[in-house]
């Protein structure tokens, strides 16, 4: 049991991406560069591969407004996506930077699996990068990021000077008591397994002076789609979204809370609960699931407690529980990649 609670406190919360092999990132944020009067880049066109001029083998998307020019300074969004992939968010939102004429830059480095200190020095990176190659606003530089990709943002910021604001999706991670005072909008799926925890992030705020707002969206465990995502854009220029920020009734509160226990009651069942149990259990879900969105979220929290465990469990080698876990994947979240490659792996080794 307590090997699996610690699983859980370790691993939990993260995309179901592999974990990362070690990454060495130097940090080149404080080697002074000089400023670029003109490059090759051309505005209105999306670059998925551009090499830090300090270290090559680290690279970024980019993204030019259509009416970017050398003689204005502009804001800047950096992206961080959990699977390392800058062209997701860049292209999602290439026509908002246009509207809002902002330039945006995204990691190909950081993802799933790589520690604070490495994705700090990431973000360090970006930022000197863009602050000395491209004109860039100094007082309007945000971060953004999902799921693992906004622990990395809402941590990176309170390493690097500069930044203003946090634009965090679907996943949170707790602030240093000593964390510098930046402003936060969250985004919660109401059909995202995570959505309780970023509600209970924000609730965390009211306590404290940081400016902050949370907006639900109909959508699950991905970036917010373009017209959600355009409220971040608004935040940025104007410190306010289109829509009123969310507010935590009392009746939501109890959901909440019964949520958080059903959790608790899944990881016990882990270790108790055989699969018998485990194909009642989600059986009955998905019937539930049709009219409360609280138990599509569950659904959503077994498959990546599965993804959690069962990763550990191969890198442990310990292939009795992995194919227990495995078996309770494959019902909770039928077709899903990251379960098939985990069988296939256990298959291979047995």
């Amino acid at each position: 049991m307590r090997f699996l609670l610690f699983l859980l406190t370790i691993l939990l919360f993260s995309a179901c991406q592999p974990k990362a092999k070690p990454v060495v990132v130097e940090s080149i944020a404080e080697k002074p560069l000089p400023i670029t009067v003109a490059d090759s880049f051309s505005a209105g066109k999306l670059y998925t591969s551009v090499a830090l001029r300090g270290n090559a083998a680290e690279t970024f998307t980019l993204y030019l407004p259509k009416l970017y020019s050398y003689s204005a300074k502009l804001p800047l969004v950096v992206f961080f996506d959990p699977h390392g992939d800058g062209s997701v968010p860049l292209a999602l939102y290439q026509s908002l930077a246009d509207k809002y004429n902002c330039l945006l830059l995204a990691s190909n480095l950081s993802k799933n699996g790589m520690n604070a200190e490495q994705t700090n020095a990431i973000a360090g990176n970006l930022i000197a990068e863009a602050k000395s190659r491209f004109h860039v606003d100094e007082k309007r530089i945000a971060l953004a990021g999902f799921s693992g990709g906004a622990k990395v943002a809402l941590m990176a910021a309170c390493a690097n000077e500069g930044v203003s604001s946090v634009v965090y999706c679907g996943a949170a991670t707790n602030l240093p008591p000593n964390a510098r005072n930046f402003a936060l909008l969250g985004f919660a799926g109401k059909r995202d397994m995570n959505y309780s925890d970023v509600i209970l992030f924000d609730q965390a705020q009211n306590s404290s002076l940081r400016r902050h707002c949370l907006l639900e969206h109909p959508g699950k465990h991905e970036w917010p789609d373009e017209k959600t995502f355009e409220n971040a854009f608004l935040f940025l220029e104007k410190g306010t979204a289109a829509k009123k920020c969310f507010e935590l009734s009392p009746d939501l509160q109890r959901v909440l809370a019964s949520e958080q226990q059903n959790k608790q009651v899944y990881i016990q069942a882990f270790q108790t609960k055989d699969l018998n149990w485990w194909k009642q259990e989600i059986a009955s879900l998905n019937l539930k699931k049709k009219n409360d969105l609280i138990y599509e979220r569950l659904l959503g929290f077994i498959s990546l407690a599965c993804y959690s465990y069962a990763n550990s469990a191969l890198q442990q080698n310990n292939l009795p529980l992995a194919e227990h876990i495995l078996s309770i994947y494959a019902m909770a979240d039928p077709g899903n990649k990251d379960c098939e490659a985990f069988t296939a792996e256990l298959r291979r080794r047995k």
